[in-house]
């Protein structure tokens, strides 16, 4: 099977992109023009029919476009070219703006929207921030379709592919990320990592049973690594560690995620399958050994009957078993598909019985001792954490 390309995740590339100025006014025509040759090649269109000539003829990127030209409407073209060139991104620059027509660039998926007169910051920072998005995705989507080579499921990879682009919640924390993203010189692990955890929430979208889970494992493993006294560094992996555990059931079909019901032994192979696909995912991507090791390994068992390599003991990774531990307890204290959530005193008894069975029996110890300690339960402080307002959510509160 092929391996996830690594080069799906690089700074950004030297190659100019190209741009379509469309406006029937030369004054403005040329002005943007100007504003954008130093940056971008540039092609000028007098109205939309000669655009569609430009655009049927050669590559284009982003179309700067007027909405109120002779002949075919701005309107018009926007349409035409949503369904004719969905990867090209559109910023509207116009004089004749109004709630209708904005509205109508918003059904078309616009970049940006800008009043006539425009200055040079203003034109200049909305095509960087397209440009930029639009990168973005096209690695999201290489590394998605990729990744269904890897792991043989291509119907899979297409559902995740809809729900990427038809999301909300998934579709603000892609553009948070692309709009955060940092010119050429940002690592590319850095940029892989902001990538993953999109996918990470992709995996959540599949079942309600999964929502949060991830962060909140992250959360548990990051404390029980620093109650542990590791050096800051490891303490950051292993949290990393315990948000990308599941990062590999993005291979697993959506129906044995959901099932209340108990999998067959065929069935029950596949699902077994997403540790290893979530380390082959992450090998590549230049991922601390700690983090992939982990996502690798969180099901193996301390008397080695868990699955992955059949490791046992202290040959597991100290990060996988610390994980291991946080991924057990979130399963057990929320609703899962085939039970609902155990009580705080089931929890405490099942973690003691299983120490030195499926658990690291110092590490367990450690775990219990944090339940104890804590005044909040730890599944209120998790929640906490995981629940940050998004961006446009802090906005509407101000």
């Amino acid at each position: 099977m092929s391996e996830i390309r690594a080069d799906l995740f690089p700074a950004a590339s030297d190659n100019r992109a190209t741009i379509l100025v469309v406006d029937d006014e030369r004054g403005p025509r040329e002005s943007l023009r100007i504003i954008l040759k130093p940056n971008y090649d540039v092609i000028v269109a007098r109205s939309g029919s000669e655009a569609l000539q430009v655009l049927r003829t050669r590559r284009v990127d982003l179309v700067t476009l007027d909405l109120n030209m002779p002949g075919m409407q701005g309107e018009e073209l926007m349409g035409l070219l949503r369904h004719e060139f969905p990867q090209v991104e559109i910023v509207v620059i116009t004089g004749h703006g109004s709630l209708e027509n904005a509205a109508e660039a918003i059904r078309c998926g616009v970049a940006d929207y800008l009043q006539k007169p425009f200055d040079v910051v203003q034109v200049s920072a909305a095509v960087f921030r397209s440009l930029a998005r639009q990168r973005g995705r096209s690695r999201l989507v290489d590394f998605l379709s990729s990744l269904g080579e890897v792991v043989d499921v291509h119907d899979q990879v297409e559902s995740l592919l809809r729900q990427v682009h038809e999301d909300p919640r998934v579709g603000r924390r892609i553009g948070a990320l692309l709009d955060a993203a940092e010119p050429a010189d940002r690592e590319s692990a850095a940029q892989a990592l902001g990538f993953l955890e999109v996918l990470a929430d992709t995996v959540e979208v599949q079942s309600g049973f999964l929502r949060g889970h991830a962060r909140r494992t992250g959360f548990y493993a990051g404390l029980l690594a620093d109650r542990m006294q590791l050096d800051a560094q490891l303490i950051e992996d292993v949290r990393i560690a315990g948000f990308l555990h599941d990062i590999g059931k993005i291979g697993v079909p959506t129906e044995l995620l959901t099932r209340p019901g108990a999998l067959d032994p065929k069935e029950r192979d596949v699902l077994e399958k997403h540790p290893e696909i979530g380390a082959r995912l992450l090998e590549p991507l230049g991922m601390a050994s700690a983090i992939t090791s982990a996502v690798r390994h969180h099901h193996e068992w301390w008397d080695g009957r868990g699955y992955g390599d059949g490791l046992f003991g202290e040959q597991i990774p100290e990060s996988a078993r610390i994980v291991a531990i946080a991924d057990a307890y979130d399963a057990m204290t929320c609703d899962r598909p085939y039970r609902k959530a155990l009580a705080p005193d089931v929890v405490r008894h099942e973690m003691g019985r299983y120490a030195g069975v499926q658990f690291d029996p110092v590490l367990a110890k450690e775990f219990l001792c944090l339940i104890d300690a804590s005044e909040v339960p730890l599944q209120v402080l998790a929640d906490a954490s995981a629940s940050r307002p998004e961006p446009d959510e802090e906005q509407r509160e101000a």
